[in-house]
């Protein structure tokens, strides 16, 4: 699961903002912002979770598999992968080829049948899919913000590194007249158009942080779509937004806590892959800056909630530096064909990333959460289903993804060049980040504010390690109850959580980006997260073995409707 920065997945400081951009590809409709869409009609909160109860009766070969997942298997897959021989599975490591060779020899092992590119001999497929990247070095860039008034013009530069944050990208530069859209907000309720009367196309867009101020902002959903989470999470909405309005750049003016981002967790990193099939160069350029960049702009502090509009006499000039080569990874995928010769040309594909950060300033970040749990839950899934006396209807593949820590190459690359068509995905399942239980505060606060009738009663039956949330495509209702009688089977209480899944922190991104109907399984956030202290001995292999219950018996719903 990607967050930001120094040693975290997303490192929208360097990499991710790229794709963030290369996605936001909204046509524009006019100069100047339109009124946004009417907000969906409230739902019900309750509806969205399953609670436990009687368990449904399965299929016999479904049963034995889904109690067939061995705890000790997977704590076997967990620490091989975690050890320091493989010295954190960082992309273009010597670790990671052994870890993806691992997986393979597993899938071999298992009875799963390799599904990658022609194999060197020619007669056949390997197990492996190639994933061409760029390694992109020394990235750098800088902001120049003028102000222009009659004869006199004020220059300043910000430098990336210590003001601002310029993504790593191919070199490039835009030059643009700008335009303060303040929060960069556009809501039915509470009803907010930052952008109403501007005319942002061909422009520089100014945006800052976080939700305007009054307590009608202050709500869980508003904070999770404008403000929350690491920066690639917490900008992906103003970003999208301004791209669709024709912004040629857009300057995201971080708050209060600039410094410590930039020195903790979100300093930019010297070194990134990113996929040599994404161009940023038609898109905006983004670039994150300290609260000083704001100040020069409109020449005083800015008030709380400082009106959008254009800024007459300002202008940027956003510049993104690096050193580029190129370089190769590569997938594991592995297939079990349907058993309905009907229905065996539609497949359900499971996923889940064996990379993780490598070393980070010369220390070993194992990874053993992220993502040895979700590669060993997938490897011991296969082999249930490849156990089984009987499949299910529709085929299965197996994809271990290279490249998540940076963008997401692998998954991206598969569904650019997909080895199996995209029109034939029934739904795409993700493993990531499952070590971890939530916790008893957090299961209340969710419950509490869903309304839940006898809340209390639930959560005096509800143990936190019992607890799981999927995320489940929004354009896809049909998994809803699907996952439901997934979770009824293996004795869990589940909160569907649905999202569009287009700005998310995990290989089911581009899916969702292509519309292919998803689910997501992810445990919690913990102290070691992309820390060196995410070792196999921090995780419990049996809750890593409840979400593969769930995840096998979900797939294998699903593959045989």
């Amino acid at each position: 699961m990607t967050v930001t920065g120094g040693a975290v997945k997303f490192r929208f400081a360097s990499v991710a903002v790229v794709s963030l951009l290369a996605v936001l590809a909204a046509p524009v409709a006019s100069q100047t912002a339109k009124a946004p869409a009417p907000a969906p009609p409230p739902k019900d909160a309750s509806a969205d979770f399953v609670l436990p109860g009687p368990a449904e009766r399965l299929p016999a070969p479904l049963r034995a598999a889904v109690d067939g997942v061995r705890a000790e298997a997977l704590g076997s897959h967990v620490r091989f992968l975690a050890s320091p021989a493989l010295e954190g599975r960082g992309i273009g490591s010597a670790g990671l080829e052994a870890a993806l060779e691992y997986a393979a020899a597993q899938l071999a092992l298992a009875g799963v049948e390799p599904f990658g590119g022609p194999n060197a001999a020619g007669k056949g497929r390997s197990w492996f899919q190639p994933v061409p990247m760029r390694e992109i070095r020394e990235p750098g860039g800088s902001v120049e913000l003028e102000r222009r008034s009659g004869e006199t013009r004020e220059t300043r530069t910000f430098r990336s590194g210590v003001d601002v944050v310029v993504p790593v990208q191919p070199a490039r530069s835009v030059s643009a007249p700008v335009v303060f859209a303040g929060f960069g907000i556009r809501e039915i309720s509470p009803a907010r158009d930052d952008y109403k009367g501007l005319d942002v196309k061909g422009k520089v867009v100014v945006v800052r942080e976080g939700l305007p101020p009054g307590e009608a902002w202050r709500t869980k959903a508003l904070a999770a779509r404008w403000a929350d989470g690491d920066a690639e999470e917490r900008w992906a909405k103003k970003a999208e937004t301004a791209k669709a309005l024709g912004a040629v750049g857009v300057l995201a003016v971080e708050g209060e806590e600039w410094t410590a981002r930039l020195t903790g967790k979100e300093k930019p990193w010297s070194l990134a892959f990113r996929s040599v099939d994404e161009s940023p160069i038609e898109e905006p350029l983004i670039a994150r800056c300290a609260p000083a960049a704001l100040e020069a702009l409109l020449g005083a502090p800015p008030k709380a909630d400082e009106a959008p509009r254009a800024l007459a006499g300002a202008f940027a000039t956003l510049r993104a530096t690096s050193v580029e080569r190129l370089g190769l990874t590569r997938n594991v995928v592995g297939v079990l064909p349907g058993s309905d010769p009907a229905l065996k040309g539609e497949a359900v594909v499971l996923g889940a990333h064996v990379d993780h950060l490598g070393r980070v300033d010369g220390v070993i970040h194992p990874g053993a959460d992220d993502n040895a749990s979700g590669t060993a839950a997938l490897l011991e899934i296969a082999r249930a289903f490849a156990s089984a006396p009987v499949r299910p209807k529709r085929t299965l593949v197996f994809a271990l993804w290279t490249g998540e820590e940076e963008d997401k190459i692998g998954s991206a690359h598969w569904v650019r060049h997909p080895l199996w068509p995209l029109e034939r995905t029934v739904a795409y399942v993700n493993f990531d980040m499952i070590a971890h239980p939530w916790l008893a505060e957090e299961i209340r606060a969710l419950v509490t504010e869903a309304g839940l009738p006898d809340a209390e009663g639930i959560l005096a039956r509800t143990k936190p390690e019992e607890f799981i949330e999927p995320g489940v495509a929004t354009f896809a209702p049909q998994l809803g109850p699907v996952l439901a009688r997934a979770g009824r089977t293996t004795g869990l209480t589940l909160h569907l959580d649905w999202t569009e899944g287009v700005h998310g922190g995990s290989d089911y991104k581009a899916f969702a980006r292509a519309r292919v109907p998803f689910v997501r399984f992810f445990g919690n956030f913990h102290p070691a997260y992309h820390e060196p202290g995410d070792t196999a001995e921090s995780i419990d292999p049996a809750q890593v073995r409840r979400v593969a219950r769930l995840g096998l018996a979900t797939a294998w719903l699903i593959a045989d409707r």
